[in-house]
């Protein structure tokens, strides 16, 4: 079926699980620096929680929000390799304009997908599937907290079992290294990270090229 102007519309995006292979892939082409990026989260984020999980009451939320930033310079990261640029660990730190989305964010799904687990627990592990890409959406489309959470709620709605699925399998990838004394997840975390920023490329390709409701400008092959 075609559009007014004659195009043809994009076709629906699927959550794929091909993406882990491709993943891979990338990671061996600089993977020294993905290890130097994990390394660098690990030992910040990890003092961070240890800080804030001390302190009374609400430490247990604030003590979320240290490792949702740094998580999304890490998606920072992995949006520029793949774009084909060479990366470097400062690049998980420039994340300064959207610091304030992303606190907002990770507030709101950590309360969310709490709720949801008091649920049977399903119930929160789909909403935390469905907010995937809310971090993704802040740090690439500049999105605020909520706008971020609401459109990768509404991109995945369609595959809530298939992304709840993903997010089952692309976890158990990341802690996977965690068998060889925890050295092995600094080279199982990236793939997991670079899994998901494929996948969410996607659902939201890069801006101008083909982005969500552009059409395409040649039939289907």
């Amino acid at each position: 079926m075609t559009m007014p102007d004659g195009s043809y519309p994009m076709p629906t995006p699927r959550v794929r699980f091909d993406v882990i292979n491709q993943a891979w892939a990338m990671l061996q082409q600089q993977m020294g620096t993905w290890v130097l990026v994990m390394v660098a989260y690990v030992v910040v984020a990890g003092l961070c929680q240890y800080i804030l999980g001390k302190l009374p009451y609400a430490g247990a939320l604030l003590s979320s929000i240290p490792s949702a930033i740094l998580m999304a310079g890490v998606y920072k990261v992995a949006l520029k390799h793949i774009r084909g640029e060479v990366i470097a660990v400062g690049d998980m730190f420039s994340i300064g304009d959207v610091i304030g989305p992303v606190i907002v964010a990770s507030i709101l799904t950590t309360i969310g997908t709490a709720i949801g687990l008091v649920f049977c627990v399903i119930p929160g592990v789909v909403l935390s599937a469905l907010w995937l890409f809310t971090l993704l959406l802040i740090v690439d489309r500049g999105l605020d907290g909520v706008a971020a959470m609401r459109e990768s709620l509404n991109a995945l709605k369609g595959e809530w079992l298939m992304i709840t699925i993903f997010m089952i399998v692309v976890a158990l990838v990341g802690v996977a290294g965690v068998i060889a004394c925890g050295v092995g997840v600094l080279i199982t975390a990236p793939i997991a990270v670079l899994s998901i920023a494929l996948l969410y490329r996607d659902f939201f390709p890069e801006t101008g090229a083909g982005a969500p409701g552009d059409p395409y400008s040649a039939p289907p092959l």
